[in-house]
């Protein structure tokens, strides 16, 4: 218990610190968040996959439609996309999905539980950026891939990776910033 609630004041220390001292976003979540997958693989305890069942599918959908409902129905306002080049932005947040995933999902989540951990993860959010009307989706976010995570961490971590690429892309193409 007491390395997730380090983890977690790490998180939103390290995160706060380097937004505030990196004026590009890409690169101060690549600095923070190789601290964070650092420190994690210190302290994460590896478990074994368990037999997929009906709910794998049900935690995907949700991880996967959750953002967006979330933001939607807490009419959370489009953005103007990241100046960063969009490589260094897929880098990035390709990068920190994985981060997230051994230090929220492999870390919190395992001692404070998923739907603690969902909270925790939403509301860290908006202590970094302000933007309150994401916490919902975020919320949602986080529990579908914590209950796709109780099936298979492996599962959860392709699709916050693939989820993440899909949100910089289609952010770009529609010319809005999804994060």
């Amino acid at each position: 218990m007491i390395a997730a609630v380090l983890m977690t004041a790490a998180i939103v220390l390290g995160e706060l610190i380097a937004r505030r001292l990196i004026r590009s976003r890409a690169r101060a979540l690549l600095v923070a968040y190789l601290l964070v997958a650092s420190f994690a693989l210190l302290v994460v305890v590896p478990r074994g996959e368990s037999e997929l069942t009906l709910a794998a599918p049900v935690g995907a959908l949700l991880a996967i439609v959750g953002y967006p409902a979330g933001r939607a129905l807490l009419r959370d306002p489009a953005r103007p996309p990241s100046r960063d080049p969009v490589g260094l932005e897929l880098l990035a947040f390709g990068f920190v999905a994985l981060a997230e995933e051994l230090s929220w999902g492999a870390v919190v989540e395992p001692a404070l539980s998923a739907p603690v951990t969902a909270a925790l993860f939403a509301v860290k959010h908006p202590l970094i950026d302000s933007r309150w009307r994401r916490v919902l989706g975020l919320g949602l976010f986080w529990l579908g891939l914590g209950v796709l995570r109780a099936e298979s961490a492996l599962i959860a971590a392709i699709l916050h990776v693939a989820l993440n690429m899909v949100a910089v892309v289609a952010g770009r193409v529609r010319g809005n910033d999804p994060f």
